[in-house]
């Protein structure tokens, strides 16, 4: 393809505003991530709601559904000041106490509640007090009637309601009040605990009040036998303006950083008082929002020690931590930063790779590249083993470079070809995505370019092969869930597939060798023109939701996470 080389085009492409920016520019259309058909029209911004009390529900319903506008986020900060870092005694990367100045390393150095006083009742709907107070045919109920309809209620579960200027008490079924809530108000702040005089969200007020879980189930298509068979949307988040290219959960589970074209990383903390499977998952503001890039944000990476990483279209790497609201470290480099990984042993250290061509190993603390190889090919993927000894880098050509790193020095070990073995192409598709296998360092995982899944055993043998979604031009990455039997992916489809991992049911063709292949899916719509991401919730999630001593085998308790061009997160959840 044709390539532009004007430096008054490239210039220009950089400048670009948010609304007209897409996953690479123009200048790097031969890399283009976005699907050329995906137009900013389709990037939607979600409304702003009300917080007011002085209308009734529906009234205030009906305005959410035509949509009440709002204003446009602030841009995203430039500055990006980075801070100083402290180790202990023991030389371990420690969270810094204050950030005086910014620090830049790299190759480039120098260049009102609904239920108050306030509320107007709508007299054509029926109220909370008629349920309990008439009959189903709608004529007064008589005193013992009264009293037994009242006993059948509390025996099904109910939820008392008290005027607190009338004194008169009402009584409401908890699934009913529940569906009454979710359908208009499903996380808007419209309650306050009368105590403390908190608002409540009505996700958080069902939960305190011990109403039941009322989300919708999920249609499940596939090939094959299904698993999915009680997936349940939990909740939506309107987490960013524009697409969302990349998100990742933390190693426990506390929190899913977030960001994408515009250029915010997000940190959304998980709820600690949602033990119940069908609970809303996740806080419904941000934890944190950091600002500072200026273009595209591609890959995100934490540490074991909830250190954050960022990378992006404007050729850095940012550091963050939790507990700090700005920018700790900035890792200059000479173009594009396609992926990030954090050693997993030692979070002084983490690789990047460019479209430069470059794999390099970064010392944190001393904010200075210490190792780096150049591979020849634009990097599109990197990878660390469980143990830290291992890189495995991808490339836009379609090939996987595997290298030792001990002693903080790479060492090239071994090459493979990911191609389809039928075509005469001698040149692979991109490689989109790498993953080591949990609990089995010789298994990884490849996604690419060319709507394949791979998994090869001992890094050189293919072992298996998943097809069924579409991935030809977006930066898709296949992920395992916590527990290794499942496989999930986003599509160029608006749907999200599922791959069984313990149970594979067809044959390879013989010039695959030995490989299987993996027909048979699982996916269901995420309500989004292409999913982006799909990512399984951390075992310790899908743990604290379970009920004592139950086993969870199988999906029970799975939790997926999704993301694509509308910038919301959903959330799912395998109940049965």
């Amino acid at each position: 393809m044709k390539t532009t080389t004007s430096a008054a085009s490239s210039a220009a492409n950089t400048q670009r505003s948010r609304t007209d920016s897409k996953y690479f520019s123009q200048d790097d259309e031969f890399f283009a991530h976005v699907v050329r058909g995906s137009p900013q029209g389709s990037m939607v911004r979600a409304p702003r709601r009300s917080e007011s009390g002085s209308e009734n529900m529906y009234t205030e319903a009906k305005q959410s559904l035509e949509g009440s506008s709002g204003g446009d986020s602030e841009e995203p900060s430039p500055r990006g000041i980075a801070g100083s870092l402290s180790r202990d005694s023991s030389g371990r990367f420690q969270s810094p106490i204050q950030s005086p100045r910014g620090l830049v390393g790299g190759d480039d150095v120098n260049a009102h509640s609904q239920w108050s006083d306030s509320s107007v009742a709508d007299e054509t709907a029926m109220g909370v007090g008629d349920l309990a107070h008439k009959a189903s045919d709608g004529k007064p109920l008589k005193k013992s009637q009264q009293s037994l309809k009242v006993k059948a209620l509390e025996e099904a579960g109910t939820l008392k309601i008290r005027d607190v200027d009338t004194g008169k008490e009402f009584i409401m079924r908890k699934t009913e009040a529940s569906a009454l809530l979710q359908q208009h108000h499903s996380g808007r702040k419209i309650v306050k605990d009368a105590a403390t005089g908190t608002k409540l969200s009505v996700n958080e007020f069902g939960a305190q009040a011990g109403l039941p879980s009322n989300a919708p189930r999920v249609a499940v298509f596939g090939r094959g036998e299904k698993v999915m068979t009680d997936l349940r949307a939990i909740q939506t988040l309107s987490a960013h303006e524009g697409a969302l290219w990349t998100m990742k959960f933390n190693r426990k589970g506390t929190y899913l950083a977030t960001a994408g074209q515009d250029r915010m990383v997000r940190v959304w903390s998980t709820l600690r008082s949602s033990k119940r499977r069908g609970d809303v998952l996740f806080e419904s503001t941000p934890f944190r929002s950091y600002a500072g890039h200026k273009g595209d944000i591609l890959d995100l990476c934490w540490s074991h020690t909830n250190w954050l990483l960022s990378s992006s279209m404007d050729k850095t790497v940012r550091l963050w931590y939790t507990t700090m609201s700005e920018c700790l470290r900035i890792f200059t480099h000479q173009d594009f930063v396609t992926s990030i990984q954090f050693n997993p042993v030692n979070d002084k250290y983490f690789i990047s790779g460019s479209l430069d061509g470059k794999l390099r190993l970064w010392n944190i603390p001393d904010l200075k590249v210490v190792d780096w190889v150049d591979i020849g090919e634009m990097v599109t993927s990197t990878a660390f083993s469980e143990d830290g000894t291992r890189v495995v880098v991808g490339t836009h050509k379609g090939k996987c470079h595997f290298y030792g790193a001990d002693n903080f020095k790479f060492q090239h070990s071994h090459m493979i070809a990911v191609k389809n073995s039928r075509s005469n192409n001698p040149i692979g598709r991109k490689i989109t995505g790498l993953e080591f296998k949990p609990g089995e360092p010789d298994k990884l995982l490849v996604t690419a370019n060319d709507s394949r899944i791979r998994l090869y055993d001992g890094q050189t043998m293919l072992a298996c092969k998943y097809k069924g979604h579409s991935n030809q031009n977006s930066q898709i990455r296949a992920s395992f869930s916590p527990d290794s039997k499942f496989i999930i992916s986003g599509s160029e489809q608006p749907e999200v597939f599922i791959w069984r991992t313990d149970k594979v049911t067809a044959p390879g063709c013989t010039c695959s060798g030995n490989a299987l292949k993996q027909r048979d899916y699982e996916k269901f719509s995420a309500e989004e023109q292409h999913v982006t991401a799909a990512i399984f919730a951390p075992e310790n999630l899908r743990s604290a939701r379970a009920f004592p001593l139950e086993e969870l085998e199988g999906p029970k308790g799975q939790i997926i996470v999704t993301a694509g061009y509308t910038g919301k997160v959903q959330v799912f959840e395998q109940l049965k």
